[in-house]
């Protein structure tokens, strides 16, 4: 079962040569994408949504690390969804994501990543630079490889998608970089001075993201990718998110500077 940041799981199979994708959430909070692949057989039970395959073959839904170009692929299904609402952040503040994104986080950790937010702002000038951009386009929090499935050769976008809002261009990629390679951080280990507590699969990016502006961006979207895992887990004390903070705001680690 894969899950998004905002409660909606998803699941799917093949029989005989038909696949089929399950949906599952309280409503159905964005129209699905309009497809030749895929037929909306309804809802069975309640809250349960159902798709059926239009081509015969093996359904396959992909997994990171994924070749960029399914990015652009996904880029290009979202510019033909339109999105009303500027995101959440850049209507009321990046402090408060953490608890849009898990209610039940600790309210200690609210307090740090507020206080976060105010390093990357004092850093990178993060909020008042991005906040200043006036091209917004289609996005969501769960951008990534996860989204995308192929049946045979003809790749996809799954037909549900949780709700898009208007955020900068540079968000898409960052957040897909982030999602699709990018994992840590990993565990303090005495035994191991010199452990490194990002990975980013071996990935190297040219000079278009190499900007203070875009490297705040990152670690900012970086604690959000984690907050939606600590969510998943019902972490409430966030101990991920914790350590990251630290190595970041205390210890000065750069992980986004690994990838030039």
């Amino acid at each position: 079962m894969y899950r998004f940041s905002d409660g909606l799981m998803f699941t799917g199979s093949t029989e005989k040569a038909i696949s089929y994708l399950v949906f599952q959430s309280g409503i159905l909070k964005e129209k699905e994408f309009k497809s030749s692949l895929w037929t909306y057989l309804g809802e069975k039970p309640e809250g349960t949504r159902i798709y059926k395959s239009n081509l015969y073959g093996r359904l396959k839904i992909f997994k990171k690390p994924l070749d960029d170009k399914y990015m652009d692929f996904l880029f290009k299904s979202l510019d033909l969804m339109k999105a009303e609402d500027i995101h959440p952040a850049l209507d009321k503040g990046f402090k408060l994501e953490a608890k849009r994104l898990f209610q039940k986080i600790d309210n200690e950790m609210v307090k740090k990543f507020a206080d976060f937010i105010d390093f990357l702002n004092l850093s990178f000038n993060l909020e008042s630079q991005t906040k200043s951009e006036t091209k917004l386009l289609s996005y969501f929090d769960d951008i990534g490889p996860f989204i995308l499935g192929s049946i045979g050769t003809s790749a996809f976008v799954i037909p549900e998608i949780p709700k898009l809002f208007l955020a900068p261009p540079s968000w898409r990629e960052i957040t897909w970089i982030i999602n699709n390679y990018f994992s840590g951080p990993y565990p303090k280990d005495s035994k191991k001075p010199d452990l490194n507590f990002f990975h980013w699969n071996n990935l190297k990016l040219g000079p278009e993201l190499n900007s203070s502006y875009h490297e705040g961006i990152a670690y900012y979207l970086i604690s959000k990718f984690i907050i939606i895992y600590e969510a998943f887990s019902n972490n409430s004390k966030c101990s991920s998110l914790n350590l990251y903070i630290d190595l970041i705001q205390r210890d000065g680690k750069r992980p986004w500077k690994d990838l030039f």
